[in-house]
C-alpha cells in the first residue's frame, strides 16, 4: 500500500482494486468462528488500521475540496468500507487502540460533513459515504455494544443520529416511496437507538454476554445513565415517535385504498428492521418498559386527551398505537377490561377504518388471563360487527379472533352463539380476496377456529364447510398456490375430526383425494403428501368401517414407509388404524412388506416410532381372530427376532426396553411355543435375563402383571421337561440340541419367573374376575393419541382446562376399548393363573425352589 503513488491515476487503480481485494479477504476471515484465523487478523489489525487511515484521509480530503472528483470519492469510499470492516472485526476490544478511538472522531465529522453536503447535493455516491457511516456506527453497537459507548465520540453519535431523526422527520413522512435512502437511514437509527437503551437499562444481560468486561461494561453502563439518558431526551424521543414515526403515512394510505390485501401482507410480515415505522414501534416498546413510570403517565394522558375534536384520525391511531404498544408495561396502571368496554369498542364501532384496526391490535395485545369471559364476549360481538367494513379490516378481525382462539383461556362455550356468522363469514371473505398470502391466512385462521371449536359446531355448518372445498380446491390449479391446496387438506382434517363418527357424510369428497396427494405418481405428491397422510390418519381414526383398503393405498402406504422417514409416527399411527379395524390386513404380502420394514427401521428409530411399532404387534397379537398368517408373517419378517435383538441388546432407553417388552410378553401369553421354536438357547438366556430385570424395575401395576403373565407363559411342563441345570451356560447350551438347550434356560429362570409372581401378588388387590381400578389408569407407556374410555374422574369434572378440551371419543378409541375389555390384564385373575401353573410344574421344579417360596406358593 505504501508503495502506491497516490498523484498517479495507475496507482490510484491499484489501490481501488487493492481495496477491494482487502475488503474481501477481510469479509471471509471475519466469517471464521472456529481455528485460528480471526485471532490472527486481529493480530495485525493494528499494524494495517493506520495505513488504511492514511489514505482514507488523504482521498476525502481531495475530493471533498475537489468539487466531488468522481475517481477520488470511489476510492475513498472502498477505502473506508475496509476500514469499517477492520473495525468491527478487526478488534477484540476496539475502544482500547488509539488509532480506533481516532478514527471514530473522524467518522463523525465526516458524516456530519456529509449531512450538510447531501443538502445541497443529493449525489448517489453521498448517499453511499452516509449510508457506510451509520452501517460502521450500527455494526460496532451491535457487535460490541461496551466499546462503542467508550469510544469518545459515541455521546455525540447518538445525538448527530437522533437530531437526524428529528430534521427528517416531516421529509421521511412525506416520502412517497418506502426505499427511500432516508427511511433507511432512520430506521437503523431507531435499531441502533434500541441496542444502546436495551444495553443500558438491562444491565444483568450486558453483563452475562460480556463477562470478560464486567468493569468496562459498568463504566459504559453508568456514563449513559448519567450523560445521555434523561428525562428530557426520553420526553423529545416520545413525542417524536409518537408525533411522525407512528403515523400512517400518505403513503400507507394510498396501498391501503389501492392494494389492501398487499398492505396487510406487508404489515403483518415485514421485520422492524426493514420498516421505519416497525422499528419505532419496536422501539417504543422498549422505552415503555425501561420508563415505566414516565410513559405510563405520558400514555394515559394521551389517551383520555382522544375525544380533543382538533385530533385528526390519523393523530387518533398514532395514539392508540402507543398504548396498543405498552400492554406489558402499564398493565398494571390501567383497567383494560373497563377501558375497553366504556371507550374502545364503542369507539371502535362508530369510528372509521383506521380506528377499527386499531382497536383490533389493541386486543390483540392487552388480552390475557385477566380478560373475563364477560369481556371476551363482547369483543366477539365486536369482531363480528365489523366485518362488514373494509377488507384490511376484515383481515385485522381475523387475525385478532386467531389469537383469542389459540390462547389458553380460550372458552369454546363463549364463542359458541357466533361460530355459525363467523364461518359464513370467513367463507364469504375467502371468495372475495385475490391474494394466495391472505387465502391463507384465512383458511389457517378457519382451521383453527374449527379445531378449538370441536364438538360444539353443528353437523350441518361442518358439512357445509367441506362442500365449499372442492370448489376452492379446484380453483387453485397454479403451481404458485399449491399452498392453498395445504391449507384446505387440514381444513378437510379438522372437519374429519370435528364431524367424529359423522365423517362418512364426507367420505364422497375426502376419499379421492388420499390417492391424489399420496401417490407417487401424482403431481401433487411432493408438496402434499405429508398433509394427505394426516388427513388419511384422521379418516382411519374416524370411521366405522375399513376404507381405502385396497392393493394401490397399501402400496402409497409402503411408499411413505420408505420415503417420509421424517415422518415415520405418522405412517405408522395410519398402519395401527388398519390394525385395529382388521389384523388381516397385516396378513398379506403387502402386511409381510410392511413388517419386513419396520424390522429393518427397529434398531434406529426414534422413541415415538418404537412405541408405535410395538402398539402396531402388540394390538394385533390382542385380536381374538385366526391369526396364524399374522404369526408367520411376524416371524417370516424378522420383525419378532429384531424386537428380542432389540431387548438383548444395550440401549439408552428404559423406556422403549419396556415398550418393546409388551408385544413379546403377550406372545408369550397367546402363543408361546412360536417364538420358542424360533429362538436358540443362547439368545433366550439373554432376553429372559432383560425381560426379569425390567419386570423388576417397572411400578406400573398392568405392565408388572403383563411382565407376569407373560414370563410364566414360558413355564409349562412340555417346555421344562427336557431341561437340566445348567453351570458353565454357554458351553452347556452349545452343545445341546434346540430343545433341550430352551427347556434348560427356562428351567434355571424357574426361582426368578416365581419370586417376580409372589412380589407382585403381595402387593396388588384384584376382583374375582382378575380385574382393579390401578389396571384402567393412563400411565407413560399408553398412546397420547390412543386411551381407552374410562368414567370421568371428579378431579377431571372439576378441571375447566380438561373440560375444555374434552372431545367425544372417536371410533378408533371406541374400537380400542373394545379390545381392551377382553385384555388378559384385565380378565385373568393372577393368583389363579398362578396356582394352576405352578400345579402343573411342580413335580419338575420343586427342588429349584427355597422355603420362603415354597411357603408363599403354599399361600396361594
Amino acid at each position: 500500500m505504501e508503495s502506491c503513488d497516490t498523484s498517479s491515476s495507475q496507482s490510484i487503480v491499484r489501490l481501488n482494486n487493492l481495496m477491494i481485494i482487502l475488503n474481501q479477504i477481510l469479509k471471509i476471515l471475519a466469517s471464521v468462528r472456529i481455528g485460528k484465523a480471526r485471532v490472527m487478523m486481529q493480530a495485525k489489525a493494528p499494524i494495517v488500521l493506520p495505513h488504511l487511515m492514511k489514505f482514507y484521509t488523504f482521498f476525502f480530503n481531495q475530493w471533498y475540496g475537489n468539487n466531488y472528483d468522481l475517481s477520488l470519492m470511489e476510492v475513498g469510499y472502498i477505502t473506508l468500507k475496509v476500514i469499517r470492516r477492520l473495525v468491527v472485526d478487526g478488534y477484540a476490544h476496539p475502544n482500547r487502540d488509539k488509532y480506533v478511538q481516532e478514527f471514530m472522531e473522524v467518522s463523525l465529522q465526516h458524516f456530519q460533513k456529509m449531512l450538510v453536503a447531501h443538502k445541497q447535493n443529493e449525489l448517489a455516491l453521498l448517499e453511499r459515504y452516509i449510508k457506510c457511516y451509520v452501517k460502521l456506527f450500527h455494526n460496532l453497537v451491535s457487535a460490541n455494544t461496551c466499546a462503542f459507548v467508550l469510544m469518545s465520540s459515541s455521546k455525540h453519535i447518538l445525538l448527530t443520529l437522533l437530531s437526524l431523526l428529528s430534521q427528517e422527520a416531516e421529509p421521511i413522512y412525506a416520502l412517497d416511496n418506502e426505499t427511500d435512502f432516508w427511511e433507511k437511514i432512520a430506521t437503523k437509527s431507531f435499531i441502533i437507538m434500541k441496542i444502546i437503551t436495551n444495553y443500558t437499562f438491562n444491565e444483568k444481560t450486558s453483563l452475562i454476554k460480556q463477562r470478560d468486561d464486567k468493569t468496562e461494561i459498568i463504566q459504559s453502563i453508568e456514563y449513559m445513565k448519567t450523560n445521555f439518558f434523561n428525562t428530557e431526551l426520553v420526553e423529545s424521543l416520545l413525542e417524536l415517535i409518537t408525533g411522525y414515526y407512528l403515523r400512517l403515512r400518505p403513503i400507507d394510505l394510498e396501498s391501503w385504498n389501492e392494494d389492501p390485501e398487499e398492505w396487510f401482507n406487508e404489515e403483518s410480515n415485514v421485520n422492524y428492521e426493514f420498516q421505519v415505522r416497525k422499528a419505532a414501534e419496536n422501539y417504543f416498546q422498549d422505552l415503555s418498559i425501561f420508563f415505566n413510570q414516565y410513559i405510563s403517565k405520558y400514555i394515559m394522558d394521551k389517551v383520555n386527551n382522544l375525544n380533543n375534536p382538533s385530533l385528526s384520525v390519523i393523530e387518533k391511531d398514532a395514539t392508540l398505537a402507543i398504548f396498543q404498544l405498552s400492554s406489558h408495561s402499564i398493565k398494571e396502571e390501567c383497567n383494560f377490561n373497563q377501558l375497553l368496554t366504556d371507550y374502545f369498542i364503542p369507539q371502535g364501532l362508530s369510528g372509521n377504518d383506521l380506528i377499527k384496526r386499531r382497536i383490533c391490535l389493541i386486543i390483540n395485545e392487552w388480552v390475557d388471563e385477566k380478560t373475563n369471559s364477560q369481556v371476551r364476549i363482547q369483543i366477539y360481538e365486536f369482531l363480528v360487527e365489523i366485518f362488514s367494513a373494509s377488507t384490511i379490516v376484515k383481515l385485522t378481525s381475523v387475525q385478532t379472533l386467531k389469537n383469542l382462539i389459540d390462547d389458553w383461556e380460550f372458552r369454546k362455550r363463549d364463542l359458541q352463539p357466533f361460530t355459525t356468522t363467523i364461518i359464513r363469514n370467513f367463507l364469504e371473505l375467502i371468495n372475495s380476496l385475490s391474494t394466495i398470502e391472505c387465502k391463507n391466512f384465512v383458511l389457517n385462521a378457519f382451521s383453527i377456529v374449527i379445531e378449538r371449536n370441536t364438538p360444539l359446531l353443528e353437523e350441518s355448518i361442518l358439512v357445509e364447510i367441506a362442500r365449499v372445498v372442492p370448489v376452492l380446491w379446484g380453483n387453485f390449479n397454479n403451481s404458485n398456490e399449491t399452498i392453498i391446496k395445504n391449507s384446505l387438506l387440514r381444513i378437510l382434517k379438522d372437519l374429519v375430526i370435528a364431524l367424529n363418527k359423522g365423517s362418512s357424510l364426507i367420505h364422497d369428497m375426502v376419499l379421492p383425494l388420499i390417492p391424489i396427494c399420496c401417490n407417487p405418481n401424482s403431481e401433487y405428491y411432493t408438496l402434499l403428501c405429508e398433509d394427505g397422510l394426516e388427513l388419511w390418519s384422521a379418516l382411519m381414526k374416524t370411521t366405522s368401517q375399513i376404507v381405502l383398503a385396497d392393493d394401490a393405498m397399501f402400496d402409497m402406504l409402503i411408499n411413505a414407509l420408505l420415503v417420509f422417514t421424517e415422518i415415520l409416527p405418522l405412517v405408522l399411527t395410519i398402519i395401527r388404524s388398519y390394525t385395529l379395524i382388521d389384523v388381516q390386513i397385516l396378513e398379506t404380502p403387502k402386511g409381510m412388506k410392511i413388517l419386513e420394514i419396520l424390522a429393518g427401521y427397529l434398531k434406529t428409530m426414534r422413541d415415538d416410532a418404537v412405541s408405535l411399532t410395538s402398539s402396531i404387534v402388540e394390538v394385533g397379537i390382542m385380536q381374538k381372530s385366526e391369526k396364524s398368517a399374522f404369526y408367520s408373517n411376524l416371524f417370516n419378517s424378522k420383525l419378532i427376532h429384531e424386537i428380542a435383538e432389540y431387548l438383548i441388546g444395550d440401549t439408552d432407553s428404559a423406556y422403549c426396553e419396556v415398550k418393546l417388552s409388551l408385544p413379546l410378553l403377550r406372545l408369550f401369553l397367546d402363543n408361546s411355543q412360536a417364538f420358542l421354536a424360533n429362538i436358540p438357547g443362547i439368545k433366550l438366556y439373554a432376553l429372559m435375563n432383560n425381560l426379569i430385570k425390567f419386570g423388576r424395575n417397572s411400578y406400573d401395576p398392568k405392565i408388572r402383571k403383563l411382565y407376569v403373565l407373560g414370563l410364566y407363559s414360558l413355564l409349562k411342563p412340555e417346555y421344562l421337561q427336557n431341561g437340566q441345570t445348567l453351570s458353565n451356560i454357554e458351553y452347556e447350551l452349545s452343545q445341546m440340541d434346540s430343545i433341550r438347550a430352551v427347556s434348560s434356560v427356562l428351567l434355571s429362570f424357574v426361582k426368578p419367573v416365581v419370586d417376580l409372581g409372589i412380589t407382585f401378588i403381595e402387593e396388588i388387590r384384584e376382583d374375582a374376575n382378575g380385574d382393579m381400578k390401578a389396571y384402567h389408569k393412563s400411565s407413560s407407556y399408553d398412546d397420547d393419541e390412543l386411551k381407552a374410555i374410562e368414567p370421568q374422574s371428579d378431579v377431571e369434572e372439576d378441571n375447566e382446562y380438561y373440560l375444555e378440551t374434552l372431545v367425544p371419543p372417536n371410533a378408533e378409541r371406541e374400537r380400542y376399548t373394545a379390545l381392551l375389555k377382553q385384555d388378559p390384564v384385565r380378565n385373568i385373575p393372577i393368583r389363579d393363573f398362578i396356582r394352576n401353573i405352578m400345579g402343573a410344574i411342580f413335580p419338575i421344579i420343586g427342588n429349584l425352589l427355597d422355603s420362603n417360596d415354597l411357603e408363599e406358593l403354599q399361600r396361594l
